[in-house]
């Protein structure tokens, strides 16, 4: 199995988006897990899908037989799996330890960490049987460097760190590597609409974290695996 079929979690995110369109632009096939019963944000355009480079199924990946439905569908159609990126996430802040409910500390988990092991799982024995895969899952610098009021977000984005490390431990020797990108604040609407007033000119593109995406992805990233690469922008 060549490293050309990606699954991007997250990919009509506005990360997922240009992770996916990156992808795809350097001739890798790319499937999307859309929850049911809503599209998460607005799917690539009509002629991406033509063309077969993109494919997006309903899916729950916070279970683990919707992770493994989405796998097997994608591994059907297109002949295997060489590559997951792990984009879906979310991010609640503002409440210390012990303010945090216990919802939204579940939500965290789901959301961040969750999809990255179920969807990981999933995909691990295919990636087996064929001697080569890349796993990469997008971290946080908030889990490496934990501030105040963000406990349940970064405690999830360190269990995507853990669960990144872990895998690069398990697979030594198979042709498989699994590495982590923590960004520091991504130059997104949502983050800026939400921070007016910053200085967004060091936060972190999109279009940057996706071209580590790609060369981690290529050949000539085969020997790296159980790295977390700081994109902080200085900031």
């Amino acid at each position: 199995m060549e490293l050309n079929t990606a699954i991007v979690t997250g990919g009509t995110g506005a990360l997922g988006r240009i992770v996916a369109s990156t992808l795809m632009e350097n001739g890798i096939r790319v499937a999307i897990p859309v929850r049911p019963g809503s599209r998460g944000g607005p799917l690539p355009p009509e002629p991406e899908r033509a063309t077969g480079m993109m494919y997006w199924g309903e899916s729950d990946i916070t279970v683990e037989s919707g992770a493994a439905k989405f796998v097997r569908e994608t591994s059907e159609r297109w002949g295997g799996v060489g590559i997951l990126v792990n984009c879906a996430g979310g991010y609640a802040g503002g409440e210390k330890i012990g303010e945090v409910s216990s919802a939204t500390f579940e939500e965290m988990l789901s959301a961040n960490l969750r999809t990255a092991f179920l969807m990981s799982g999933a995909v691990l024995p295919l990636m087996r049987g064929a001697g080569r895969g890349r796993i990469i899952s997008i971290a946080a610098m908030a889990a490496l460097s934990p501030s105040a009021s963000r406990g349940a977000y970064a405690i999830a984005k360190r269990g995507v760190v853990t669960l990144t490390e872990t895998i690069a431990e398990e697979v030594k020797g198979t042709g498989i590597t699994a590495n982590a990108i923590a960004p520091g604040i991504i130059l997104t609407p949502a983050n800026r609409a939400s921070m007016p007033s910053a200085d967004t000119s060091r936060w972190v593109t999109p279009e940057e974290i996706a071209a580590l995406v790609l060369y981690l992805c290529s050949e000539g990233a085969r020997s790296i695996s159980g790295n977390v690469f700081r994109m902080s922008g200085g900031v």
